[in-house]
């Protein structure tokens, strides 16, 4: 199985949920420092929108995704299942939408740090935002682990 966590801009809400998925973050509360250590949180652009990247193996050997997707959620559902099943192996593939849990920080400090490049002002906004949306993040990934 293959699990996409999706979000707009790839870059926040979709990789702590990965990372909560894998087990990267320690719950209940993982904290500013623990948040900004994940690999990809508030590093990738506009011009990785549309990319698939790959963030890990889970417990069961369900690889891992974060996608930043814009407002194209449901062209590259289509796109990355036909990708997937060109190569013979799209058999399962499960997108998760993370923006449910996304909160006004998180907007705003993201909007701030990737879009504008002021991160200095962002990236601590985005990273509070993130602490806040840690238990919808979690119950979110809990449904997800409930499916598998």
């Amino acid at each position: 199985m293959r699990i996409i966590y999706h979000c707009y801009g790839g870059a926040h809400s979709s990789v702590a949920a990965a990372a909560i998925h894998l087990g990267l973050l320690p719950l209940p509360e993982p904290g500013r420092d623990a948040i900004t250590a994940l690999p990809f949180f508030d590093q990738h652009t506009h011009m990785d929108q549309g990319r698939l990247f790959f963030y890990g193996t889970d417990a069961r050997g369900n690889e891992v995704f974060v996608l930043g997707r814009a407002g194209a959620a449901a062209i590259l559902e289509r796109t990355i299942r036909f990708a997937f099943k060109l190569t013979g192996e799209g058999d399962e593939i499960l997108f998760v939408n993370t923006i449910p849990a996304v909160n006004v920080w998180m907007r705003v400090g993201g909007f701030l740090s990737r879009r504008l490049g002021w991160v200095r002002i962002g990236r601590p906004l985005v990273t509070l935002g993130t602490e806040l949306a840690i238990p919808k993040l979690a119950s979110l990934v809990e449904r997800v682990r409930e499916r598998l």
